[in-house]
């Protein structure tokens, strides 16, 4: 069995959610001698939605799993090979089992495995249980079934490495993509075409997650994908699109693969935001923000969209906030965003995490003009962190934000875990944990189409290291304060310019899915 080569990054991502409990060589060990599994029948694959939850589960379990098991039952083989090649996709060394002790089930078989969970889904509601088979809806809406998989991994994840199961576990669990709460999915969908384009900011982790399930959706229309980066090695271990030779590939190329046999028209953008508006302008009616850091979300606010929604991960939660309109009540992606008090800068944060606070002048330095490490800088280091200097001599050169993120950060310099939890702007997220982010992104947008409409601000936040409570999306206003540019009459007046009704008005023309109620 054999970790993938991206293992390190997935390291780093468990050692942040489980905290002071985590031991590296100890969660290592777990690793390898747990094999998990996917059991899937005739029923599941005879669904579209059971299809979609195999197909997100073997994506995240893959990352980090060097070994899985897949238990196909009678008519399910042809979908089992196919599943084991995009996890050898995924990790060309993974070892691929016909048992395991633990796994997932989907479909009817009952405890194929001796520690089982069930996945399951109606639509747009998520089902996950402890206990026994859960069904598989007929709409094909994607949302249901991409949370239904998080959820499940999530609990497969915990099952392995968080003490005190089953206390940790969703014996039975019913969630809403739709209304955003724990329970079933009541309020009618009717849906209607919209004859606009969405433009989907950040193809990283959480616009995976979102891609993932707006390529699945029967929605008709254009969707531009805006990101300036390429993806990295250590990406991959949260991007569920990405495969282990997608290393050094245009993330809105990636993009582009999963949507050629989508209604869904994806035209890529390898730019930045400042870049696409530019060339664009700033007529994009619906934005969603899949971004991971305060100032991008506040500068995709100011670009004033009609309705916007926004996704994040970070420690101690996930989650979505839906804004549809600037000018009401409610708080605007920018109020979410502003500081309370006076924060620390990079320099400042990286000089105190090498223990070398009397060299912040020094850091800047280095920070402006990507002047390589010298040694001098890096024995001194290594003699404040404790460590020996040939620890540090393979950052000889680089920018020292790899010293930094790498080094302290990422486990190569100092143990996982001995470090503390790290500052939200380098926070690195399990994949489960930015996909059902993502899925939860696209669902909101989807929802926007509806006669069902949110009509004023609602945030949802979520923690997969726990067992969900009873959540919802919860209203949030504006600061009040007068900070926020949404309180400032010159950007509401330009939003009321632009926008003289923004309640959005669906075209005459239906949309081409079922306007039936979900489940």
């Amino acid at each position: 069995m054999a970790l993938a080569d991206y293992y390190s990054r997935g390291a780093q991502a468990a050692a942040q959610v489980l905290g002071s409990s985590f031991d590296e060589s100890r969660f290592k060990e777990l690793l390898e001698e747990t094999p998990v599994g996917l059991a899937i029948d005739r029923k599941a694959v005879e669904s579209e939605e059971g299809r979609a939850i195999a197909d997100l589960t073997v994506r995240l379990l893959a990352r980090l799993y060097p070994t899985i098991a897949f238990l196909p039952g009678e008519g399910a083989e042809d979908e089992a090979a196919r599943l084991r090649q995009l996890a050898r996709a995924i990790n060309p060394n993974i070892t691929i089992e016909d048992s395991a002790g633990l796994g997932i089930s989907i479909g009817a078989a009952v405890s194929p495995f001796s520690d089982t969970l069930y996945a399951g889904s109606k639509g747009w509601d998520a089902l996950v249980s402890t206990a026994k088979p859960q069904p598989l809806g007929s709409l094909g809406v994607p949302y249901g079934p991409g949370a239904a998989a998080c959820f499940a991994c999530a609990n497969l994840f915990r099952r392995i490495f968080v003490p005190n199961w089953p206390e940790t576990a969703d014996g039975q669990l019913a969630f809403s993509t739709f209304e955003l709460r724990r329970g079933a999915t009541k309020l009618p969908t009717g849906v209607t075409r919209v004859e606009e384009p969405v433009v989907l900011i950040g193809a990283g982790a959480i616009g995976n997650g979102a891609l993932w399930a707006l390529a699945r959706s029967s929605h008709i229309g254009t969707l531009h994908v805006v990101d300036h980066e390429e993806v990295e090695l250590s990406n991959l271990q949260r991007y569920v699109l990405g495969e282990r030779t997608d290393d050094g590939a245009v993330k809105v190329e990636v993009a582009r693969r999963a949507f050629e046999d989508s209604s869904l028209d994806l035209i890529p953008h390898h730019s930045s935001f400042a870049e696409f508006v530019s060339e664009e302008g700033y007529e994009s009616p619906s934005l969603l923000l899949a971004l991971d850091n305060a100032s991008d979300r506040r500068a995709g606010q100011a670009s004033l969209p009609r309705w916007i929604a926004n996704s994040w991960t970070q420690p101690g939660d996930l989650g979505v906030s839906v804004h549809p309109s600037f000018t009401d009540v409610g708080a605007c992606v920018a109020c979410l965003y502003l500081q309370e008090s006076q924060q620390k800068n990079e320099d400042q944060l990286i000089a105190e995490a090498l223990l070398v606070p009397e060299l912040v002048p020094q850091v800047r330095q280095l920070l402006h003009t990507g002047e390589g490490l010298n040694p001098q800088f890096l024995d001194l280091v290594a003699q404040r962190l404790g460590r020996q200097p040939t620890l540090l001599g393979a950052f000889v050169g680089r920018h020292i934000r790899d010293l930094y993120v790498e080094g302290i950060c990422g486990g190569a310099v100092l143990p996982l875990g001995q470090a503390g939890i790290p500052n939200a702007t380098i926070h690195v997220p399990l994949a489960h944990q930015s996909a059902l982010a993502g899925v939860l992104l696209a669902a909101a947008y989807e929802r926007s189409l509806t006669n069902s409409a949110l009509i004023e601000t609602r945030v949802l936040r979520i923690d997969l290291l726990r067992p969900l409570g009873e959540v919802e999306a919860m209203p949030a206003q504006k600061r009040g304060d007068g900070r926020c540019i949404c309180e400032d009459d010159d950007f509401r007046a330009a939003y009321e310019r632009k926008w003289p009704s923004a309640r959005r008005k669906p075209a005459t023309r239906p949309r081409r899915d079922t306007a039936r109620p979900a489940g």
